[in-house]
């Protein structure tokens, strides 16, 4: 039975969770099981195996390896929960996370992305801690890949998709194209989350069961400055329709000049120009004369408090992930004065 509390999966007749202590008696019990039919689903899958538990099992008693697996799955489970993603299977050392089932977000390849990263720190911790008893280190390969998946005629309720379909072979193709510590994505991953990390094309690869090589890409760093997620195709043609709204922008930078700021939200359903609208103010200011910085909030940062507050500040003072305090509070110093 897998735990509804860290998704741990327990041998049967667990009246407890084994990793965390759950009541699954209890959840047993008072759980109703709601059956959905098979769903057509744009997701994204994330799959991975450990390199080095080979090693882990030869070297250490089975009670100490369930109990580093279980602290691991728990950690992944926390943070594809933090993202909104959901746990499809641990398995000895392999585990499957789906983003965009049952819940679809826009930015689903970016979330598997950045859960992958760390995923990745998790195991430099893990493997810094373990790595002398067992005489390797640990690592991740991590495969990710979107596409159309087939949820089977499951209990969802319970965790249990039955997915099928292309998506999930290759990204378990992937995996095996991967090095230890290493994030390959397929194309269309690539695609939507290219404005968001650094990525090494590594070329057309033949991957089993392809008739054709596949293009595919290792993940290297976030950016530092990511793109929004909007498009803003036909960006150069004119802009009609905006005089009234343009005209309160220009009505605030006027006041601005005379020393009274003001606070303008522009609201409205996705595709109606907002972004457009912004980038014709900004490109009709004289940045010679006005200061522009921006901070930028994405959906997986929902749970984050002040987040645009936060990038707007990092931009602004050119702050970088991994920046020691010392060297912040000197940017941020350089930046005031």
């Amino acid at each position: 039975m897998k735990c509804p509390e860290c998704r741990f999966e327990n041998p049967d007749g667990a009246n407890f969770c084994m990793n965390c202590g759950y009541n699954l008696v209890k959840t047993s019990a008072e759980s109703k099981e709601t059956f959905h039919e098979a769903e057509r689903k744009q997701a994204t899958v994330l799959f991975s195996d450990l390199a080095g538990y080979t090693a882990l099992t030869e070297r250490l008693d089975p009670e100490e390896v369930k109990e580093i697996m279980g602290l691991i799955f728990a950690e992944i489970g926390r943070l594809a929960k933090s993202y909104d993603g959901t746990i499809e299977r641990f398995f000895g050392d392999e585990v499957l996370l789906l983003f965009g089932v049952p819940k679809a977000h826009e930015d689903d390849p970016i979330r598997a992305i950045r859960v992958a990263v760390e995923i990745h720190a998790l195991m430099n911790q893990q493997s810094a801690r373990i790595s002398e008893q067992i005489g390797r280190p640990l690592a991740m390969h991590i495969g990710i890949n979107t596409g159309l998946v087939i949820t089977g005629d499951e209990y969802i309720d319970k965790g249990r998709h039955g997915l099928t379909g292309d998506a999930v072979n290759l990204a378990a193709r992937l995996t095996k194209l991967s090095k230890p510590g290493e994030t390959i994505v397929g194309p269309e991953t690539y695609r939507q989350a290219m404005h968001f990390f650094d990525f090494d094309a590594l070329g057309p690869m033949a991957v089993k069961g392809k008739a054709e090589p596949i293009q595919v890409y290792k993940v290297l760093s976030p950016k530092e400055q990511p793109s929004t997620l909007h498009r803003t195709h036909g960006a150069r043609a004119h802009l009609i329709g905006r005089d009234q709204e343009m005209g309160v922008l220009e009505q605030a930078v006027q006041q601005l000049m005379q020393g009274q700021g003001a606070v303008i939200s522009i609201c409205g359903e996705a595709g109606t120009g907002k972004s457009r609208l912004t980038r014709e103010f900004k490109a009709r200011l004289d940045l010679d004369k006005i200061q522009w910085f921006e901070g930028h909030a994405y959906g997986y940062t929902q749970n984050t408090p002040y987040y645009p507050l936060i990038d707007l500040l990092k931009r602004a003072f050119q702050i970088e992930e991994g920046d020691p305090p010392e060297r912040i509070r000197a940017k941020i110093k350089s930046g005031v004065t």
